[in-house]
């Protein structure tokens, strides 16, 4: 071993001895030369392995998927034959009495006052327990989907047959009563299957996964009319207006869109029905719309209890609910927005809040790239 190299492994010798995390220098050879006693300890062993070609102190490493790593394809191995530090580098790695832990293995070269590489620095980071805790996240979002997709599939056929049963009932002859109770009927299991599809896709957004959309050419006027079925009854309970300014007037209807209607719809939908929430009962909800090249833009504005500026990130997490109308029983499950926003995103388009604070509203803003036809 050339000395001078010796010496520049020594001084960083002296770090290693003083730092926490596991960490060790081997030469440019391979042979261990220093180690910390975190190291030793995920070796599984006290002596250095000082032999040429050892590059660490463990038995055995393997890829992540499982297969084998030969110790001079290891990453301080890399690191000494081409005097460039690898990415860090997620291995699994086998102690001397047969413990294997995840590790992430950091490995730089150690140059001498030439320039030379005289040998390899390494640290380590055991992710082990985070990889178990993260499959036990996994596990269990997986097993509530499960759940969630039986529970829906369970809950669908009975409120399918209550509905049909439903519209039965109000185009029956006879008195006016029963007529109206239908059709509360009616509106109320629609909001149950709505709740119960809102449940899965609040699912999805959780796992990351996309919001399954069926693009197609649809108009303006069919979003329209399918977004005010998702909120017109709550509104109407609530005595509540809405006044819509479609910008260029009555032809926005007729404007062509390439989108999911129904999906878009429910993205709308939702908006209204958070407008509503948290509005005093016989407020006003607008609604404005405008287009821009390929873009529609849409607003959703209320004069209601309003939201902290710094609480308006959370308005698009799943299950987050914040301060509610003071005068209203809260209801919903904190959905509405996380699926909206999540609509908005498979359409390739974004959704923001925005509100002065408390007492001064919120305005939601849609905008999306599915113009595809100005009439």
């Amino acid at each position: 071993m050339d000395p001078r190299g010796d010496a520049w492994l020594e001084k960083y010798g002296e770090v290693i001895d003083q730092i926490a995390c596991p960490a060790y220098c081997c030469t440019s050879a391979g042979a261990v030369v220093h180690g910390n006693r975190s190291a030793r300890r995920l070796w599984g062993r006290a002596p250095l392995p000082i032999r040429d070609g050892c590059w660490d102190g463990f038995a055995a490493l393997y890829r992540p998927d499982g297969s084998p790593l030969e110790k001079s394809s290891s990453p301080a191995a890399l690191a000494a034959r081409t005097g460039l530090a690898p990415p860090p580098t997620e291995l699994v790695a086998e102690s001397s009495d047969g413990q294997k832990r995840c590790l992430v293995v950091h490995a730089r070269p150690v140059r001498g006052n030439e320039g030379a590489t005289v040998g390899v620095l390494c640290s380590l980071t055991d992710i082990s327990e985070r990889r178990r805790l993260g499959q036990e996240v996994q596990c269990a979002r997986d097993s509530r989907e499960g759940f969630l997709r039986v529970l829906a599939h369970e809950l669908r056929n009975p409120l399918a047959s209550v509905m049909a049963v439903a519209a039965i009932l109000r185009r029956q002859p006879g008195e006016l009563g029963i007529a109206r109770m239908a059709r509360v009927i009616e509106r109320q299991t629609r909001q149950l299957a709505r709740f119960i599809d809102d449940l899965l896709d609040a699912s999805r957004i959780e796992q990351a996964c996309d919001i399954p959309v069926a693009m197609r050419a649809a108009s303006f006027r069919d979003v329209m009319a399918l977004a005010r079925d998702v909120a017109e009854g709550v509104l109407h309970g609530r005595a509540q207006t809405l006044r819509v300014d479609l910008g260029v007037g009555e032809s926005m209807l007729d404007v062509t869109l390439w989108c999911d209607p129904e999906r878009l719809a429910q993205a709308l939908g939702n908006a209204l029905l958070n407008a509503s929430e948290f509005s005093n009962d016989g407020a006003e909800v607008a609604l404005a719309v405008r287009i821009d090249g390929a873009f529609l833009e849409i607003s959703v504005s209320d004069d209601g209890i309003g939201v902290e500026v710094s609480e308006l990130p959370a308005m698009f997490e799943p299950f987050r609910k914040l301060a509610g109308h003071p005068l209203r029983a809260p209801s919903g499950a904190g959905l509405g927005l996380a699926i909206a926003r999540g609509i908005c995103v498979a359409h390739g388009g974004m959704v923001s809040a925005h509100s002065a604070g408390p007492g001064q509203g919120t305005r939601l803003k849609f905008i999306l790239p599915v113009v595809q036809d100005v009439q």
